[in-house]
């Protein structure tokens, strides 16, 4: 019975161990997961830095602009829609439907 109770405690630290690591990379596949990471999210992100310093800050930009936000239209963009009805919270509930009357044959 020796023999039996390390290899017990062994294989329940590496059985521990690889569920830990199971559930990490399956929160990393998460939307968000890898935000926040930094350079250590890519094992050589600081070689990169240090050797290529425009590569690193082009990733950077790229990143910071995948986060912006949409640009908003403003209200002198476009003129009000004169056909159509909304309510409170923006929704539409109504629109008017205007027909062209063909010209009158002689």
């Amino acid at each position: 019975m020796s023999w039996l109770e390390p290899v017990l405690v062994i294989g329940g630290i590496l059985v521990a161990g690889f569920l830990a690591v199971w559930l990490f990379q399956r929160s990393l596949d998460q939307p968000g997961g890898r935000a926040g990471l930094g350079t250590g999210g890519n094992g050589l992100g600081l070689v990169e830095n240090i050797f290529s310093p425009g590569r690193g800050d082009a990733r950077e930009d790229l990143e910071s602009q995948k986060k912006a936000g949409a640009v908003l239209p403003s209200a002198d963009d476009e003129k009000p829609r004169t056909d159509a009805v909304f309510d409170d919270e923006g929704q539409l509930r109504s629109v008017t439907l205007r027909r062209v009357q063909p010209p009158a044959e002689d």
